[in-house]
């Protein structure tokens, strides 16, 4: 895995050279520049948006375990990674950096990086159907305390 990252990383610098020009061949020289400049300048909003204090409160929780029930609750990490993405010079980065932006693809991308590190809240959220064979599972007991009487 750590290879084919390695692989991408190497590739991608060529990679961006050929869209961009593709794009300055389709759209002209200066359009292009300045759909780069657009999309760093937009990089540079998102991340202002995802704020230092909400991305280090992400980390924190994270290091911690104290993640509200497991789950980060916060978009911050997903809006930095766009920004970041949004200010790296090229098409492709700027492709994904938006892709990001949009919920479904970040929320998936979040549980995605967190049942790859291995954080507890990664589970699939609510409305979707985890399929258990009758010996993995049991029932638990509730385990609040009846409510005292105000007599």
């Amino acid at each position: 895995m750590a290879k084919r990252i390695a692989i991408a990383l190497l590739l991608l610098p060529a990679a961006e050279l050929a869209v961009f020009l593709l794009v300055v061949w389709a759209i002209g020289t200066l359009p292009a520049l300045g759909l780069m400049i657009l999309t760093s300048l937009g990089g540079g909003l998102v991340l202002r948006r995802a704020g230092r204090g909400g991305i280090t409160h992400v980390g924190t929780a994270v290091r911690n375990g104290g993640a509200s029930h497991g789950r980060i609750e916060s978009r911050a990490p997903i809006l930095a990674l766009s920004g970041i993405l949004l200010l790296l010079p090229g098409f492709i980065t700027d492709l994904v950096g938006a892709a990001l932006l949009v919920r479904p693809i970040g929320s998936r991308l979040t549980a995605a990086i967190g049942r790859a590190i291995g954080v507890p809240g990664a589970e699939p959220g609510p409305g979707s159907v985890i399929d258990l064979a009758p010996g993995e599972w049991q029932s638990v007991p509730d385990r609040r305390p009846p409510k005292a009487d105000r007599g």
